[in-house]
């Protein structure tokens, strides 16, 4: 159908059900965000360093770094969206990393379509944990 627009699906990694659109969009950031990089096979340069800066006391400069590596492995991997808002909400001792980011949505932006936008803001969720695998 023309001007249907064309949303990418996959499956839920939690219940195995299917999704599509913004929860998908969700799941895929989380996914380059808790991994790391150099451990897919066949995509080597997949996902981020997020986890090596975990490690470290949380100073002006490693909150910046963490922002930074956010949006640079967002945009590299995700063509649907980009970042407008970053905010560091939640850092334990115990390694739990969780942020609140907005943005704008392209359902279409993989197909170089980015004249369908919807602004979208994901509330604050743990990210990943230190020792947790991915």
């Amino acid at each position: 159908m023309a001007g249907e627009i064309r949303y990418r699906s996959g499956i839920d990694q939690i219940t195995g059900k299917p999704i599509q659109g913004l929860p998908h969009l969700v799941q895929s950031l989380g996914k380059i965000w808790a991994t790391h990089l150099n451990t897919r096979v066949m995509r080597l340069q997949f996902g981020s360093d997020i986890r090596s800066l975990l490690s470290e006391d949380l100073t002006p400069a490693i909150a910046l770094a963490l922002y930074n590596e956010l949006v640079v492995s967002a945009a590299r991997f995700e063509p649907e969206y980009a970042l407008t808002e970053l905010q560091l909400v939640r850092l334990t001792d115990a390694g739990v990393l969780g942020v609140r980011h907005a943005g704008l949505y392209y359902p279409e932006g993989r197909f170089g379509n980015f004249d369908l936008a919807t602004p979208i803001t994901v509330p604050a969720a743990p990210l990943l944990q230190k020792g947790s695998g991915s």
